[in-house]
């Protein structure tokens, strides 16, 4: 049997080792906040430039050199803005990867059907690329914040856009199923989205939401798109996953509180 003082001794140490575990984790989440703090300084301080090239290439493509301009002119200045482009996308992840964890949430009652025909539109506008192919079914609103779920989407379909062969026009489709209410929740929306890409590597279906994890080195990104996805989706109470059975592309799921509106139905 432990004596008095020996005890007092180990509930002292214990007491110091719990004290010091506060002090660290209090230290890693100050560390945390001046990281994001620095990443949402530093997106901002490089938009503005970017914004500014762009504009410059965007000129000298509308500029009238009559004989004078070189065969290579036009290709340089496409280079020019296409790069500008690609840049201000990557900051743009940074940005939202950095704001996604502690951005005060707006909660309301979002129509996916019409954020997601913005979401085509925009994607369809792409001269760059051959034009995707984007359908969805007449899908359930949700509650969430509009703006970061607009993000959500953006990703996804960018992403189901961007992983495809070479030449090749992506094939879309968005669906929707109202999970019902049980114990603990009011409902979910269970939201698909399924594309005819190049697919998910074996093995790699979880560790696509990892921060900068690429599953497709030679495509251009940050490897924070599916990560940012994570983080709203669950802020937002829902869950987020790949299907690892799903063959001829990807599916991407994920799951949101229905919205108030349907509730009281």
């Amino acid at each position: 049997m432990t004596d008095p003082e020996t005890l007092a001794a180990q509930l002292e140490q214990e007491r110091l080792r719990n004290e010091q575990l506060e002090r660290t984790v209090r230290a890693l989440n100050d560390s945390v906040q001046e990281l994001e703090a620095f990443a949402r300084e530093v997106s901002h301080d490089l938009k503005a430039p970017l914004a500014g090239i762009l504009g410059y290439a965007q000129l000298l493509e509308n500029m009238d050199f009559g004989p004078a301009r070189p065969a290579e002119f036009d290709d340089f200045v496409h280079e020019i803005g296409r790069g500008t482009s690609l840049m201000s996308r990557l900051i743009d992840d940074v940005l939202a990867y950095s704001t996604a964890r502690g951005a005060v949430l707006h909660l309301t009652d979002v129509e996916l059907t019409a954020v997601l025909a913005d979401v085509a539109a925009e994607w369809a506008g792409d001269v760059s690329r051959p034009a995707p192919r984007i359908t969805w079914d007449d899908l359930p609103a949700v509650r969430g914040d509009d703006l970061m779920l607009r993000r959500v989407i953006d990703n996804l379909i960018g992403n189901a856009v961007k992983y495809v062969r070479p030449g090749e026009a992506a094939r879309v489709h968005v669906s929707a199923d109202v999970i019902p209410a049980a114990e603990g929740h009011e409902g979910f929306v269970r939201v698909e989205v399924t594309d005819q890409g190049i697919g998910i590597p074996e093995g790699q279906h979880e560790a696509i939401f990892g921060e900068l994890h690429r599953a497709h080195p030679a495509y251009p990104g940050t490897g924070l798109g599916l990560t940012i996805c994570r983080r709203i989706v669950r802020r937002l109470g829902g869950e987020i996953g790949a299907d690892p059975d799903f063959t001829g592309g990807a599916r991407i799921w994920l799951t949101l509180p229905v919205a108030r509106t349907m509730i009281l139905r």
